[in-house]
């Protein structure tokens, strides 16, 4: 077999300034929510991805530092997941109350809608204590100089001979994030629990973040996602998004007509996605995914 060709060096530096820019939109949306009395679902959402995001690049930086360099950076990431959690659960009570548009009490008993009616009120009032928790919690993190400390991380390089080979740690972390994504669904495929589909979305939402990356460091790495990977990804959270609702219905809520129709698109999209897992003989958009030496096939069976 022909070996690659030589793709550009992927020096640290490199990695840095692409990690400091994914940085400086967190930093962005960060200020943006705190800045304001209500930050709307939109904002959160926008906070959410690019914490996420951050999440990622940082995991990378850290494969690439010595031990003691890592030491410093890890405590700062659990403090960024440590918000991005937070900003979830908000997130959480937001899509609620966005299903809960769905509600025509025109066509409801006076029951449901007392009862609907409450829930909403109470979702309202959880939403917007999660906001001023949310916004406090951040302006501590931005006064405690959280994400002033993430930059000059990223800034303060060690000597260049300390690191890990750059362009050897993205192919291993790219390789690792794929076959993280391959157990997950197969675990899926053979017991499709709320948790095991919830992972499997998690992994892909991963891999392809990764990919995005890589792909900006080295564009030998670049394997698009296909569109039916990204379909099944959203409809992974979507099926998750019903799934949270429904488990945390009170029960006189969970009595409703309202109720009974999110139970059955839930069924719905639930058989769609199992459908789409058992027809397809390896997991869509892997097929060219970038191996190291001694990883697995990429193939996964039904």
């Amino acid at each position: 077999m022909a070996e690659r060709e030589e793709g550009p060096r992927v020096r640290p530096e490199r990695v840095a300034r692409e990690i400091a820019k994914i940085l400086a939109e967190v930093t962005k949306a960060v200020d943006s929510v705190v800045a304001s009395p209500h930050p709307s679902p939109e904002s959160l959402h926008r906070l959410h991805r690019q914490m996420r995001r951050l999440r990622t690049g940082l995991a990378l930086w850290e494969a690439l530092l010595p031990g003691a360099e890592r030491e410093i950076v890890h405590p700062l990431d659990v403090r960024v997941k440590r918000l991005s959690r937070l900003v979830g659960r908000i997130r959480d009570r937001d899509i609620a109350i966005s299903l809960l548009g769905r509600f025509d009490p025109e066509k409801s008993s006076s029951r449901d809608i007392v009862r609907v009616e409450r829930y909403r009120t109470r979702l309202q009032d959880d939403a917007r204590t999660g906001r001023e928790l949310l916004r406090a919690f951040l302006r501590s993190e931005r006064q405690a100089r959280l994400l002033d400390d993430v930059g000059e991380r990223l800034r303060s390089l060690p000597r260049s001979g300390s690191f890990r080979d750059p362009r050897r740690a993205v192919a291993l972390a790219h390789t690792r994030t794929h076959d993280n994504l391959e157990r997950a669904h197969r675990k899926a495929l053979r017991k499709p629990s709320m948790e095991r589909l919830h992972r499997l979305r998690i992994r892909i939402r991963r891999a392809r973040q990764f990919s995005d990356l890589a792909v900006l460091l080295d564009p030998r790495h670049e394997r698009p996602f296909s569109s039916s990977m990204v379909k099944l990804q959203k409809d992974l959270g979507d099926l998750h998004d019903l799934d949270m609702i429904l488990v945390g219905l009170d029960d006189d809520v969970r009595r409703t007509e309202w109720a009974d129709r999110l139970r059955e698109e839930r069924r719905r999209l639930r058989k769609t996605i199992l459908k789409t897992l058992r027809s397809s003989l390896r997991l869509p958009g892997l097929a060219g995914a970038p191996r190291t030496r001694g990883s697995g096939t990429g193939l996964v069976r039904p």
